[in-house]
Order: C-alpha cells, then sequence, then structure tokens
C-alpha cells in the first residue's frame, strides 16, 4: 500500500514539475515575443502625432522590468509606472518635431506629492516649446487636479467628481484596540517628536506631533495653492477661499471659479484637439502611448565611457537582503562596492524613498557611502520620503537634494516590541520561568520587556541617537547642538529642510543627476540605473515568477476591490520590531 502511495507521490510531483516547466517556457517565448513586437510597433510615428499620457496609475520610482511585458502578454491591467519613464517621455515628445502636443489623463493618479511635482514641472517645460498640453478626465482627486492644473486647457465630462478642499493627514491610533484585547505594542523612544511609536502609547495625538505635521502640511499647501494659481491665472487668496468654502460642490462650480475650462465628452474632448491640429472631425488623430515614446527622439549626448550611477533605495531598511520595495543593507552596500570600483562609474546618485527602518542597516550603508564618496562623489536625491533611517543613509553623501514636498528629518530612534501578558492572562495562559541570573529574562511575548531589559535599551537607543546625530553634524557640517533641535524625531518638509540645513537645494531626480555630474567633472554622459539583476537563468526566472506574482496579485485587489496600499500600511506595522530609525506610520497626507 505504502508503495503505490509513494509511486502516486512522485508521479504527482513529475506531472506538475513538467507542467510548470511548459509553463514557465511559454513565459519565458512569450515575453521575447512581447519584446519583439513592441519593437515593430512603434517603428513608425506620423507627424501631427499626440502623445497621450494615462497617469491614472501607480507610480513609483523603480519596478521590475518585467511586470509591464507580463502584464501586456496575458493582457492583465498593469497599474505601476515608473517617474523616469514618464518624465523621459515627455522630454523626448518635447524635442521631436513629430509631436504637436500632450493629452493628458490624470484625473487620479496614485502617486506621492513630490513624484506629481516632478511630472508636473516637466509638463510645463514641454509647455515652453509651445505645443499644447490638454487634460481630460471623468473624475478628479485634488492631487490629480494639482497635476492636471498644468494643462492649457482642462475639461471634464459633465457628470464628473471633484475634489478641492486643503491637505489632511489621519493618524490611526491604537492604545484602546491594545488595551481591549490585550495584545500591545511596547515603546520605548526619545526625541519629543519621535510619534512613530506614539500610535501605540496614546489614543491622541500629542501637541508636538500636532504642531509638527500642521507646520508640514501648510508648507505643503504653499508650494501647491502656488502652482495652482500661477498655472490657472488666479491669485493664492482666491485659492485659499475656494478651498476653505468648498466652493466646488459640482462639477459645474469649477467651470465658475476659474479651476477647469470646459465641460465636454470624451468624443468632443478628441475633436478639440483635432481642432487644435486643424484636422477635419472624420480625420483620424495619431497618438502615441507612454510605452511607444521610446522611438522618439532621444535626450542629450550619451557617453558610454561615462557613466553615473542610480542607486535606488526605495522602502523600508532592513538588515539582510532586500528587493525592489525593500532596502537590505546586504543588497544596497555590495551594489555600492561594485560601483565604487567601476572605472566607468564616475559618479553615483542615490534614490532615497524610504521612511527608514534598521538602524544598524541603516549604519553600515551609511559606511558604505562613506567609503566610496572618498574616491568619487555621491549625490542623494530625496523621493516623496527620506527621513529617519532614509535620511540616515543620505547624510553621508557629498550633496542632497529634496523637493520641497519631500518628507525628511525624523532624526531620532524607537524601540518597539510585543507584549501579549494581559491577552494570555485573560485567556488562562500563565508562563513560568526558570533562570540562572537576575537579569536572564530580558523579554518574553508573554512577560513583556523586564525592567533591566528596558534599561539596556534605553542606553543602546541614546547611543544610536547620538551616533546619528554624529552622523548628521560631520555630513552637514554643523555643530552637534544644531543637530540637536532639528532633531529629537521631528519631521520637515523640503522647503524647511534647506531652511535648516539638512539638505542642499531643491530639485528633482535629474536635477541631483545633473550636480552628481558637474562633481564629477563629466558633461557627456549615459545614466545607469542599479540594483541590477543577475543574468543567471536562475535568478533571471526567480525575477520572473516574483514579476508575475506581483501583477497577478494587484489583479486580485482590483477584483476585490481593495487598495494595495492598505495592505502597504498593515505591513508597516508588522515592520516596527527592534531598534528603529523610522518614521511615524500613517503619514498619509491627501
Amino acid at each position: 500500500m505504502n508503495f503505490f502511495k509513494v509511486f502516486l507521490a512522485s508521479l504527482l510531483g513529475v506531472v506538475t514539475a513538467f507542467l510548470l516547466f511548459f509553463v514557465l517556457l511559454f513565459i519565458i517565448v512569450g515575453f521575447f515575443a512581447a519584446s519583439f513586437s513592441l519593437e515593430e510597433e512603434v517603428s513608425g510615428i506620423s507627424d501631427n502625432s499626440v502623445l497621450e499620457l494615462n497617469l491614472n496609475k501607480l507610480i513609483v520610482d523603480k519596478s521590475s522590468p518585467y511586470e509591464e511585458e507580463f502584464a501586456r502578454l496575458f493582457d492583465l491591467n498593469f497599474s505601476k509606472i515608473e517617474i523616469r519613464r514618464i518624465v523621459e517621455a515627455i522630454k523626448r515628445a518635447k524635442l521631436d518635431q513629430r509631436i504637436k502636443g500632450i493629452s493628458l489623463q490624470a484625473g487620479y493618479p496614485v502617486a506621492g506629492w513630490t513624484q506629481t511635482s516632478t511630472i508636473r514641472d516637466a509638463l510645463e517645460d514641454f509647455k515652453e516649446s509651445g505645443k499644447f498640453v490638454y487634460a481630460y478626465d471623468e473624475f478628479y482627486t485634488q492631487k490629480g487636479y494639482y497635476l492636471s492644473s498644468v494643462a492649457d486647457t482642462i475639461a471634464a465630462h459633465p457628470m464628473s467628481s471633484f475634489s478641492f478642499k486643503g491637505l489632511v493627514s489621519e493618524v490611526l491610533y491604537y492604545k484602546d484596540i491594545q488595551d481591549k484585547y490585550g495584545i500591545r505594542i511596547d515603546v520605548i523612544r526619545n526625541g519629543k517628536y519621535k510619534s512613530a511609536g506614539e500610535p501605540f502609547l496614546s489614543d491622541r495625538m500629542s501637541s508636538e506631533n500636532r504642531k509638527q505635521i500642521a507646520q508640514l502640511l501648510n508648507s505643503f499647501w504653499s508650494d501647491i495653492r502656488q502652482d495652482i494659481a500661477s498655472s490657472r491665472k488666479l491669485d493664492e487668496p482666491s485659492i485659499d477661499r475656494i478651498a476653505n468654502n468648498l466652493e466646488v460642490a459640482v462639477i459645474e462650480d469649477a467651470i465658475s471659479t476659474g479651476l477647469m475650462d470646459l465641460l465636454i465628452d470624451e468624443k468632443d474632448f478628441e475633436n478639440l484637439i483635432k481642432e487644435n491640429l486643424n484636422f477635419d472631425e472624420d480625420q483620424e488623430l495619431e497618438t502615441i502611448e507612454l510605452r511607444e515614446a521610446r522611438s522618439l527622439k532621444r535626450i542629450g549626448d550619451h557617453d558610454g565611457q561615462n557613466r553615473i550611477a542610480i542607486v535606488y533605495a526605495q522602502g523600508p531598511i532592513i538588515y539582510g537582503t532586500g528587493t525592489e520595495n525593500i532596502v537590505g543593507h546586504k543588497t544596497l552596500s555590495n551594489t555600492l562596492e561594485k560601483l565604487g570600483k567601476k572605472e566607468s562609474i564616475k559618479a553615483i546618485v542615490l534614490r532615497v524613498n524610504s521612511p527608514g527602518g534598521s538602524a544598524l542597516a541603516s549604519e553600515m550603508i551609511w559606511n558604505n557611502i562613506e567609503k566610496i564618496n572618498q574616491e568619487k562623489p555621491v549625490v542623494a536625491s530625496m523621493g516623496d520620503v527620506a527621513a529617519s533611517g532614509g535620511y540616515y543613509i543620505a547624510s553621508g553623501a557629498d550633496k542632497i537634494f529634496a523637493d520641497p514636498k519631500t518628507i525628511t528629518g525624523s532624526i531620532g530612534v524607537v524601540f518597539a516590541i510585543p507584549n501579549m501578558k494581559d491577552f494570555v492572562d485573560d485567556i488562562g495562559i500563565n508562563a513560568e520561568h526558570v533562570t540562572t541570573h537576575d537579569n536572564a529574562l530580558d523579554y518574553s511575548i508573554y512577560e513583556g520587556i523586564q525592567p533591566g531589559f528596558r534599561q539596556v535599551q534605553v542606553k543602546e537607543m541614546n547611543k544610536v541617537y547620538d551616533t546619528f546625530k554624529k552622523r548628521v553634524s560631520e555630513g552637514r557640517n554643523i555643530s552637534i547642538e544644531r543637530v540637536e533641535e532639528i532633531a529629537q524625531g521631528r519631521v520637515w518638509s523640503g522647503s524647511e529642510a534647506l531652511e535648516n540645513g539638512l539638505i542642499d537645494g531643491l530639485g528633482d531626480l535629474d536635477y541631483a543627476i545633473q550636480q552628481a555630474a558637474d562633481l564629477a567633472d563629466v558633461s557627456s554622459y549615459s545614466v545607469v540605473e542599479y540594483p541590477k539583476w543577475d543574468d543567471e537563468f536562475g535568478d533571471f526566472l526567480e525575477m520572473l515568477i516574483s514579476s508575475a506574482s506581483n501583477v497577478l496579485k494587484s489583479e486580485r485587489l482590483d477584483i476585490l476591490g481593495i487598495e494595495p496600499v492598505i495592505f502597504d500600511e498593515i505591513k508597516k506595522i508588522d515592520n516596527l520590531s527592534g531598534m528603529q530609525t523610522v518614521l511615524p506610520l500613517h503619514l498619509n497626507i491627501r
């Protein structure tokens, strides 16, 4: 009987292996076929064409290069796009005389404020060529309107929804639910603004946290208000009045207040573009999509001998190996070390979009950056978030640049660990311990943090905090006393960080690349991106399967009507364990 069980199990394993092999073979062949078909598809672009930009997607700094092709191959909804691809497409369209304008659909992009600003700036620059930007959508979030407001003409469907009401940040607090169920997070922290652990210690926002968030929001809004007022030729008090009084209750109000221009349907919007191009209504409008923009005129002079490397540090910082959305100290440090030895790499731009994480991992990454910038320039470019551990690793760079709406600073330390003592007591579980020494039991999930262990962690925390401040002091060339004034876990906007000496200037990733080239004294160069996937076949398959999993997961969430960002927030709570240099958990500005 056992023989037949083993035989059937083995047979099933062999059949499964063969099926998996053929599925993977199909994926690989299909992927390369899709790549070749794409080459053919974009070979011809007509005169008087329009670049169509649909930006109602998840916009990221860096994604897997194979996810989009996998999604296209199986006709799945691909909702992720890299910011540099968008900006490069706009720049190419500006220089290519075949492109006469841009049709923008960006009513509800899933993007950070700095990413939105970067795209908006690129569109503003595009308009300087004399070409048009027309925007249309059927639903406008506040962020989507901010991006679309750069257009020469903004149109919407007559039944569109429209949101314009100022900024809000919602922070979740967990003390009451912890008290109710007896499962809590024990937190030790320093710095009166270090609010990463605050939601576990209180059911109300502290005055210090409220102050820093209010100042952050006002700094963001000042920049947003100025941009919209300039583009729409309105004064800034009018922008505030419209938002404060909710003067846009229905889409017609957006027209009367001057925030928008036209209420038309999609077909009439297409005819509006045709009219601009002097086309007849029955004449076909020639358009190209974002993925086809690689066939447009190339930007600049690319020198293969001189290269500027962009190294992405995207996601929470952990001790260990990273992925595209997690900054692992081993992965990032190995990448930096290799680039430091490459003769062709003349400078490195560290693109930081991270709320921080492991204090030890942050210090080890900082050490590698410190070694490299002895040999070649390292410039840090801050994305939406470069705070706490994210600022820690950036502080080792020669120069630091951020967007006015970057969230940065948060120089401080927090220690957090789960505690289930009240819960297990309530359900009748008692944990007993036998020890050889008084403080042998430092921590147990069933007993929580013991007094001796707490004293040790406080001492360790103070050491990490002092080291953090020292790194900032040395990197920014300011006194420890001054660092302490702007530290204590306080969060700053990019504009405020510039005023406080935490960064060198305001600018996007392209600006940082140019600054790195200037420091390296190279005028002609090409740009390469890291970390890179290994070329070995096994690694390629592993990456392909991971990409497929990401796309399919996105599909499942779409079907369920669940935003992936909800799961990201849950992951943040799960990652908060041990000694952390990390941003407050739920600082979501909308």
